[in-house]
């Protein structure tokens, strides 16, 4: 698979899209700690829309860095531009090996760039590899220039039940709310800030109404299922919150947290479970059907699993590419699950 890394991140989205202000993904995210959950456990969710274009498409990646850090799972979010090639933009979903995982939702903030900015896919390598707490996590977004592809809502989880969410601009950082395991912890966001201070500055509307608009819904629903579900709160459980197919009854058709609807649906989906050091994903629609789609612009997302598959960070021995673009298993995703699982073809397919 030919990746080109480190491009100059806004010419890549301008020739793909044509706009700096393109929502690469119709995003929600969740968590859970504390005594929301069984056993005061903590769990981060997320899922990533948008399968009916040339991409964004999130392979799973393992990482290991050279010079010591922290081994890390993560999804780099790839494009296909206009001659095929596949464009990383970052990985906006992971966990390393001390149980440390991040997530985020795509916002688009009124305010210019740090001109020291990391790019973006940098700075989610960095992120992986050197960060191992939710409070270094939230010095890490503070402290680290920020461009395109570095903002948005963020939430952060680590093995001793700590969870955050920030909300991170190109200057500003907003703290929302911080857990840890002795709290009733719960959050939610979409593609669009909640708090006063970031909410003026929020541009999302502009590049994506549709987004901008379901984000209200998308997040009002994910905290009315985690309220719903509090102190019952596992991996399972959250697998079922963020594959809800809810409609959004004000919407031209189908937004909800697992997009099912003509124009939109489900890139790939993933429960975080750091005390267990697990990185569950799954490939296309998370509840595994398909219907409610029009197979004219189906497209690559026909490969839908219906399965999770485990990625346990004690387990990843090989660097590389565990899956790939089109949601197939590598060699090095088969000889892990061949010793994780057994037979592949059985288990999966």
């Amino acid at each position: 698979m030919k990746i080109i890394l480190n491009l100059v991140i806004v010419g890549a989205i301008l020739l793909i899209f044509g706009s700096d202000h393109s929502v690469l993904a119709a995003c929600t995210i969740m968590g859970a700690t504390g005594t929301a959950t069984l056993g005061r456990r903590v769990f981060l969710a997320s899922t990533s829309d948008n399968p009916y274009l040339e991409g964004p498409r999130k392979p799973v990646v393992v990482t290991i860095p050279k010079d010591g850090g922290y081994k890390f799972v993560h999804t780099p979010c790839l494009i296909k531009d206009s001659s095929g090639e596949l464009v990383d933009i970052g990985s906006d979903r992971g966990m390393n090996e001390t149980g440390f995982s991040w997530t985020r939702a795509w916002v688009v903030p009124k305010e210019g760039e740090d001109p020291e900015k990391l790019d973006a896919v940098d700075w989610f390598l960095k992120m992986g590899a050197t960060v191992s707490t939710v409070d270094e996590a939230i010095t890490f977004v503070k402290e680290n220039p920020k461009g395109f592809g570095t903002q948005g809502n963020y939430l952060f989880a680590d093995r001793n039940g700590n969870m955050a969410v920030v909300e991170v601009g190109y200057m500003t950082v907003t703290v929302a709310e911080t857990f840890t395991s002795k709290d009733k912890g719960i959050a939610a966001r979409a593609n669009r800030w909640e708090t006063d201070l970031m909410v003026p500055l929020d541009d999302s509307k502009r590049g994506n109404t549709i987004h901008f608009d379901s984000s209200e819904f998308r997040y009002h629903r994910a905290m009315s299922l985690l309220k719903e579900n509090v102190s019952q709160i596992d991996v399972e459980t959250m697998k079922k919150l963020i594959s809800d197919r809810t409609p959004d009854p004000g919407s031209p058709h189908e937004k909800s947290i697992s997009n099912h609807g003509l124009q939109s649906g489900t890139v790939s989906t993933e429960i975080y479970d750091p005390q267990n050091l697990t990185f569950w994903y799954t490939y296309g629609w998370p509840d595994g059907e398909e219907d409610h789609v029009d197979s004219a612009i189906f497209g690559e997302n026909k490969n839908t699993w219906g399965q999770w598959i485990p990625f346990v960070l004690t387990e990843l021995e090989e660097e590389g590419y565990y899956t790939d673009w089109a949601g197939n298993i590598t060699p090095i995703g088969a000889r892990y699950l061949g010793r994780k699982i057994g037979n592949v073809d059985s288990a999966l397919f």
